[in-house]
């Protein structure tokens, strides 16, 4: 990102402060509004840590960029990463093999695909195989690879675009370079844009934190059923300590049965703490707003235009970042897709921190400006669906208002709460807000069925047996 690594950093100190759950919720380090006493010492003990940081008045030095051939978007190294070089084919350093092999969308689901992975620092050759036969590789694509990270935490991270691919169809491939190939694995495309006979399976999931066992237990649940889905949402907080190496790869580690072969769509939590190490390690679509590329986004897939949105700005900056920048985008965003409904009937929004819950972080300062800035956005415009984390529990909403109230005579949208990816869950503690239709604290997933006659929501326990409370059935609203 073009912010500097000092306030990186001191984000991400904010998210250890915030670390322990039995600590005041004011203290959360999702509440950055209301500690800035804390934020400025955080930011002065980065500073201490390294004195040639530049301040956040002066201009970010460019960054490492490059439009992959045969793409239109243009990909952008995080500040911070080092030693960044592209079209590498041959050089091999002292462990080449690739690790942590996964795929994002940065751009149009149907035609584009990034392969990320990672391998020690001496690796430059960054190379992509692939076809449309696990024995047929006969496609080649080279992109960039760059290093990043706090001392004794470094990630180098290589990445390649590949754009112009078939809509609704499965490739194979393989990372890596010459003697020093990843497993064959495969993907598949996005239906192509006006489609109107895709069904549509994702899961949700978020808050997976330190428990790796867990996740890697429900990662095999969502992948081992009949029909495994097309791609994932992760409602953020991966680790509990977003510049910590490590925990991101016992992460990846514990997503290893979905993350090779099913997209992930990424929600920035206040635990990654915009840190160098997330930003290395995935590849999303580009805002346009440099500050916050990656960030947040939208796209269509099938019958569900996704809206995706980051509510921890780097500092207490919610009337800039949140309730500025961002609310500005979403309005125009969800004014298109409210106009192309006959098309793409379903509007889901995702963002980490819930708007309307009833545990512990709901009335924090910025849970209100979310509640505040977002909630009567997505009421105006007809969002079905608000997909959160944070919380460690699910929570299903009833159809509210962009006040919080429930509604009659008309549709409203509903809040889901999916952070019980393993982390300590949470307890009510008293009971449902007036907005609330199911709570339970319970470790679990989401499974999201889509067609363009209805839009199915299944919480499912990571023992596999169904939430039965928590199910939602819609149909499309009328455009």
């Amino acid at each position: 990102m073009t912010r500097p690594r000092t306030l990186l950093l001191a984000a991400t100190l904010l998210s250890l402060a915030a670390c322990n759950d039995a600590a005041p919720a004011t203290a959360d380090a999702g509440s950055l509004a209301a500690t800035p006493t804390d934020a400025a010492a955080a930011t002065d003990v980065a500073i201490a840590a390294d004195a040639s940081l530049a301040p956040e008045d002066v201009p970010a030095p460019e960054r490492f960029s490059y439009v992959p051939m045969g793409c239109t978007h243009r990909v952008r190294a995080p500040l911070g990463s080092t030693n960044n070089s592209r079209d590498d084919r041959t050089t091999f350093g002292a462990a080449p093999d690739p690790r942590d092999v996964h795929v994002n969308w940065p751009a149009d689901p149907s035609s584009t695909i990034a392969f990320l992975w990672r391998t020690d620092p001496g690796t430059r050759a960054t190379v992509v195989q692939y076809g449309l036969s696990p024995t047929a590789l006969d496609q080649t694509a080279v992109g960039s690879v760059g290093t990043a990270g706090l001392t004794g935490n470094q990630v180098t991270a290589h990445e390649v675009h590949v754009c112009g691919l078939r809509p609704d169809t499965t490739y194979h491939y393989r990372v890596g370079g010459e003697g020093h190939w990843s497993a064959v694995q495969r993907f598949k495309t996005g239906p192509a844009p006006g489609r109107t006979d895709y069904d549509v399976r994702f899961v949700v999931a978020g808050d997976s934190r330190d428990d790796v066992s867990r996740w890697r237990q429900l990662q095999e649940r969502a992948m081992g059923g009949m029909n495994p889905p097309d791609f994932e949402v992760f409602t953020g907080d991966a680790v509990l300590v977003g510049f910590l190496q490590g925990q991101w790869q016992s992460w990846f580690e514990g997503a290893r049965s979905a993350m090779s072969t099913v997209p992930f769509v990424m929600v920035h939590g206040n635990h990654e703490g915009l840190s160098v190490n997330y930003l290395m390690q995935v590849a999303q679509p580009q805002s346009g707003v440099s500050s916050q590329d990656e960030l947040y986004f939208s796209l269509d897939y099938g019958p569900v235009h996704l809206v995706v949105l980051n509510d921890t700005p780097l500092r207490s900056d919610y009337e800039g970042d949140v309730l500025g920048t961002q609310l500005a985008w979403l309005r125009a965003d969800l004014a298109r897709a409210a106009g192309n409904r006959a098309r793409v009937p379903f509007i889901i929004a995702t963002h980490h921190k819930p708007a309307f819950a009833s545990s512990s972080h709901s009335d924090e300062i910025d849970t209100q400006a979310v509640r505040r800035g977002w909630a009567p956005v997505y009421d105006e415009f007809g969002v079905d669906l608000v997909l959160n984390g944070h919380e460690h529990d699910f929570e299903l909403s009833k159809e509210i208002d962009g006040q919080g109230r429930e509604v009659s005579g008309r549709r409203g949208t509903r809040y889901v709460v999916t952070g019980g990816a393993g982390a300590s869950l949470t307890t009510l503690g008293g009971a449902l807000q007036p907005w609330g239709a199911h709570f339970e604290s319970a470790h679990h997933i989401v499974e999201v069925h889509a067609t363009m006659t209805r839009l199915e929501l299944t919480p499912r326990r990571i023992d596999g047996t169904v939430i039965e409370a928590g199910r939602v059935s819609l149909t499309p609203r009328t455009p």
